[in-house]
């Protein structure tokens, strides 16, 4: 090999060299870039995982958040789709059973009475609609009937205790909901619990008046 060609040779490994040299600062801060927006991707995607896992477990401290009353509303709007039409009157929850709707006796019946109020049978319409809702079309609805804890005297010959009261205003309440409200009769029962799952303690007014109530909750599939 003659002394040009060994010179050629030196200077383009030279070069090559020095341009590697040149090129290691800038491929560096690239990386480290790379490495801080990555560290950036897996902190912003384990967060997330919490809320996601949080959310699917439908209880303990997401469901706590859930049910305080600064977060009631927000809690019905991600239960209840904002266009259901379901009457404000209504409270919902989500229980370990499923979606829990509270409606005060007054919004379906007058005082010892079982024939469902006009405006009862509006609210109706609107969980009927709820209730045939792709979301929740599978799923086994519950009907409960709560008493306070005195008798009606002036209907004792018809329902001798809070038991045939408040199970015949469930009864009610489902017939509608079958007959009226186009929900599956394969898929929706009523029950009556008298005054025995009270949701106030005390005899006064307010506590009883929160006591007569109806529930329907829609169950968890395979509950």
């Amino acid at each position: 090999m003659s002394k040009k060609l060994v010179y050629r040779f030196a200077l383009v490994c030279l070069l090559g060299l020095l341009s590697s040299g040149c090129a290691i600062p800038g491929l560096k801060e690239a990386n480290q870039r790379l490495k801080e927006q990555n560290d950036r991707l897996v902190s912003e995607n384990n967060r997330l995982e919490q809320e996601l896992a949080s959310s699917r477990g439908g209880g303990g401290a997401a469901a706590a958040v859930a049910n305080t009353p600064a977060r009631k509303e927000a809690a019905s709007d991600l239960l209840i789709p904002a266009d259901s039409g379901i009457d404000a009157n209504v409270q919902i929850e989500r229980t370990a059973e499923g979606i829990k709707l509270t409606i005060p006796q007054q919004v379906f019946f007058a005082p010892g009475k079982t024939e469902l109020t006009s405006t009862g049978k509006g609210v109706l319409q609107n969980i009927g609609r709820l209730l045939n809702n792709n979301d929740y079309s599978d799923n086994t609805v519950r009907v409960e009937g709560h008493t306070d804890d005195q008798p009606v005297e002036k209907v004792r010959d018809r329902y001798p205790s809070n038991w045939e009261l408040s199970t015949a205003r469930a009864c009610t309440v489902v017939r509608y909901l079958v007959g009226s409200a186009g929900v599956a009769k394969s898929r929706i029962y009523p029950a009556g619990f008298a005054d025995t799952r009270p949701l106030a303690t005390g005899k006064s007014i307010d506590s009883r008046q929160k006591n007569r109530r109806v529930e329907i909750t829609i169950l968890n599939q395979g509950a």
